[in-house]
């Protein structure tokens, strides 16, 4: 008989022949942490020894100071390492329409776009606001995912608004980020998910309660959570361990880590 995925990382072995992609992904430094090996040939090295194949990634730089030159900075790492870096692509409403809209044409005419990260805090602007809405549109008509920032007190992303803009905009997958930080949170976007089957679980944050994961699955299903670790903003391996550690059956364990990215991101 096969062994089961906690049992064989709790032997310590890396699980290569699973597919295992984080959603929630950054690069680069950040004003206030010190972040080792934040260049993408630092980040790749990371995944190879925690076993992780792909993350998709929003730089630092996107959602600070300069939103076009973070694009092109996780675009130039994709093409530097193909399959391991999907770039997603990122928006300041700060900035006039015309400019946002001749950034979206511009990376849609590169190859398309497999997702957009907004960061509603950061940008001070209320994810459902007008300024953005050029980028829900577009996701809208190309049925591409939206991973927002989002805690349980973020008046500018929370997980009301995000469910709103789900049901508004529902040929969009919309990955509410930071879903597990705490349990105000996690009954907040558990709710919504289940009024909106295109709402979507993201684990990433530097903590997650004991059981967290069991529950947010036993709420709404394997196929709506994903795997998600802030790298290298925070180390993946302690988020890795909750999900192969966690009490659930190897099948869901497996739609968590990387087969609901697959599908979503059409990888």
């Amino acid at each position: 008989m096969a062994m089961s995925i906690y049992d064989r990382a709790k032997l310590g072995e890396v699980l290569r022949d699973e597919l295992i992609i984080d959603a929630h992904a950054h690069m680069g430094p950040w004003y206030n942490f010190h972040i080792p090996d934040n260049d993408a040939a630092g980040m790749v090295s990371c995944l190879d020894s925690a076993g992780i194949d792909t993350i998709v990634s929003a730089p630092h730089n996107c959602i600070g100071p300069d939103y076009r030159a973070g694009n092109e900075e996780v675009h130039a790492a994709a093409q530097q390492f193909p399959g391991r870096i999907v770039p997603y692509v990122t928006v300041n409403p700060k900035y006039p329409q015309e400019e946002i809209e001749a950034e979206i044409a511009r990376w849609d005419a590169d190859g398309g776009i497999k997702g957009f990260k907004i960061h509603p805090s950061v940008h001070q602007t209320k994810a459902d606001d007008e300024r953005y809405r050029p980028l829900w549109e577009y996701a809208n008509e190309k049925g591409i995912p939206v991973l927002s920032h989002s805690w349980s007190a973020c008046k500018f992303g929370g997980p009301a608004i995000l469910g709103k803009l789900a049901e508004q905009y529902q040929n969009v997958s919309v990955l509410v980020a930071h879903s597990a930080t705490n349990w105000e949170m996690i009954d907040a976007v558990c709710e919504e998910a289940k009024k909106r089957e295109n709402l979507y679980l993201d684990l990433t944050g530097s903590g997650l309660h004991f059981r967290a994961l069991e529950v947010m699955v036993d709420r709404v299903g394997a196929d709506r959570v994903l795997f998600g670790t802030d790298i290298p903003f925070i180390d993946p391996r302690p988020g890795l361990g909750r999900v192969v550690f966690a009490r659930l059956e190897d099948d869901d364990k497996r739609k968590i880590l990387g087969l609901n990215a697959k599908r979503l991101f059409g990888l």
